[in-house]
């Protein structure tokens, strides 16, 4: 899932590109979450837990060049795209490594191009692999790819769309490579949730069939991060 975040004190146009973005991504069967913020100051203080922040620049108390700035400081890696009136400010948009810059009013076919580098560019950076390696042999296998994975005694098998990879190892390390995308839902099995179907009768049941069970010690976390990925498979937020 996407996490926007669309900062412009001006209430009317934060909602006016909010709905503009959502169009877009719909038509793309995009997963997202849009969070709007009226105050840079507020936002700033926020948990800043998003992949993708668009800014305006002419603000009260806090500009959104000097917002970008900030943000950078506090490390945030994700994309900055501004949105504005102004056309003077090209050279700080580059000094905060921004992606685009966009002019009030926005044009739709503008966004979408903008749009289409973010998403890109975040694709790169949110693959993630299982690293698999033992002395004879090594393999990075995409998380987007496996199903599950189970131990049996000191074997660990990985389960995958196409093929079953089995090595020794345990369960804790690859559930370290795995977080925070899978779910420990046994001691010895971890699911993806992208290919849960439902969970019924104490299993999870995958989209191929299969069912995983759930313990009772992981019910509790396991039904919790089940339902924020689905909630995030709706991409509407507040």
């Amino acid at each position: 899932m996407i996490k926007i975040a669309v900062c412009d004190d001006e209430e009317v146009m934060c909602e006016q590109l909010k709905q503009m973005i959502a169009s877009r991504l719909k038509q793309q069967e995009e997963t997202f979450q849009i969070t709007c913020y009226t105050n840079a100051i507020q936002f700033l203080h926020t948990l800043l837990d998003f992949d993708l922040i668009f800014l305006d620049i002419q603000m009260p108390n806090l500009d959104g060049v000097e917002l970008a700035k900030r943000l950078r400081q506090k490390e945030f890696e994700g994309v900055l795209i501004f949105v504005t009136v102004l056309k003077d400010c090209m050279l700080d948009a580059f000094e905060v490594e921004a992606m685009d810059y966009l002019c009030k009013p926005v044009d739709g076919r503008r966004l979408e191009r903008a749009l289409a580098r973010s998403l890109k560019r975040l694709r790169r950076r949110e693959e993630r692999y299982l690293s698999i390696r033992t002395r004879d042999w090594c393999r990075n296998v995409r998380l987007s790819d496996i199903y599950y994975c189970e131990v049996i005694n000191r074997k660990l098998f990985v389960h995958t769309r196409n093929e079953v990879i089995a090595y020794y190892g345990r369960i804790k390390e690859a559930e370290q490579q795995t977080a925070p995308d899978f779910i420990r839902c046994h001691r010895s099995f971890l699911v993806n949730p992208g290919h849960l179907s439902e969970y019924r009768d104490g299993s999870a049941v995958l989209e191929n069939g299969e069912r995983i069970p759930v313990s009772k010690g992981c019910h509790g976390i396991f039904m919790k991060k089940m339902m924020e990925y689905m909630e995030g498979q709706h991409g509407m937020a507040e």
